[in-house]
């Protein structure tokens, strides 16, 4: 059950202009506390403001002190506190939370697409001298196979001469064998 605690004597001003007077209520909860909160009420018509759960106390005498010792700057934080609560302040800041999300994207998405830009640039220039690189490996293959060709061309004349001498010495001696007979 909700209980009435106190009304504070000052009236208080929105930003707005909308004037107000804040009262205290309290309600029991299941763990045999009490809990406590401000309900502003508009001098000149409009709607109740109220806020969250602002205390817990372990009675209702200890509610009525706490609020005894509120002052008008904790009663005007309090009224901001409640006008924040309100659905079209809620969706407010939600607008203006996802107003700077998308900003955040599109700068996120900028710089990727200028990052994209880059990357590409230097992949187009990686497969240049990837190219190149492939070019001067290819170059560089064909003169040592040359090179290796012209070593084993040497190696190849250089062998059949040696047999060519080889075998003209056999012959010299295979003719004193039979002459020698």
């Amino acid at each position: 059950m909700v209980h009435f605690v106190t009304q504070y004597p000052q009236v208080l001003v929105s930003p707005d202009g909308h004037e107000y007077v804040a009262r205290v209520y309290a309600s029991t909860h299941a763990l045999a506390g009490w809990d406590a909160w401000f309900v502003f009420f508009p001098l000149r018509g409009g709607r109740e403001l109220a806020t969250d759960r602002q205390t817990t106390q372990g009675s209702l005498a200890a509610v009525s002190y706490w609020a005894s010792g509120i002052t008008t700057t904790y009663l005007e934080a309090a009224l901001e506190r409640a006008r924040a609560l309100l659905p079209e302040a809620r969706l407010a800041r939600r607008a203006q939370h996802e107003e700077r999300e998308e900003e955040l994207a599109r700068a996120e998405a900028e710089i990727y697409a200028r990052s994209a830009a880059v990357a590409r640039l230097e992949a187009r220039e990686a497969a240049r001298r990837r190219r190149e690189a492939e070019a001067l490996l290819l170059a560089e293959r064909a003169r040592a196979a040359r090179l290796e060709a012209d070593l084993h061309e040497r190696a190849a004349a250089a062998a059949r001469a040696e047999a060519a001498e080889a075998e003209g010495r056999r012959g010299r001696r295979h003719g004193e064998r039979r002459f020698s007979g």
